[in-house]
């Protein structure tokens, strides 16, 4: 890799300087580092063992465990505040209406018009950070 990339990939991986809750963290890049709003990062951070191949036993380098994604919402010169932007998918909760109450008789019931379903869509619920603490990296994506 070219040293001027190398220089960009290692500028743009950020740290997380505050935890604000389990939805929003601050990071130590802002407008001055070319962080912008609407910018989308993944937060994780690295376990300290060392994974060895067992067939080579050369080393493939430490895991990053993913704590989510977020998107930064807010821009300072040196910092910049980062919301998750994971979410839940929407789920159908199906309810039957009507009927003879009779569990087992419940295809029949619906068969002779007696019982109706109605399909209930809920929201997509907001998915925070996992664990977030400060010293977790965050990287563009």
């Amino acid at each position: 890799m070219a040293e001027h990339a190398k220089d960009r990939v290692e500028n743009a991986v950020a740290t997380v300087v505050k935890v604000i809750d389990d939805y929003s963290i601050v990071i130590n890049r802002g407008s001055a580092h070319g962080v912008s709003k609407g910018d989308k990062y993944l937060v994780y951070y690295i376990e300290p063992d060392e994974i060895i191949d067992p067939e080579s036993g050369e080393s493939l380098g430490n895991l990053e465990v993913v704590r989510g994604t977020g998107t930064v919402v807010h821009v300072q010169e040196k910092i910049a505040t980062l919301e998750s932007n994971r979410v839940s998918k929407q789920s159908k909760i199906v309810r039957r209406i009507g009927g003879s109450g009779v569990r087992f008789a419940t295809g029949i019931a619906g068969l002779l018009g007696n019982e109706t379903e109605e399909e209930i869509e809920s929201p997509p619920q907001k998915i925070p950070f996992d664990s977030p603490d400060i010293g977790d990296r965050a990287k563009p994506i």
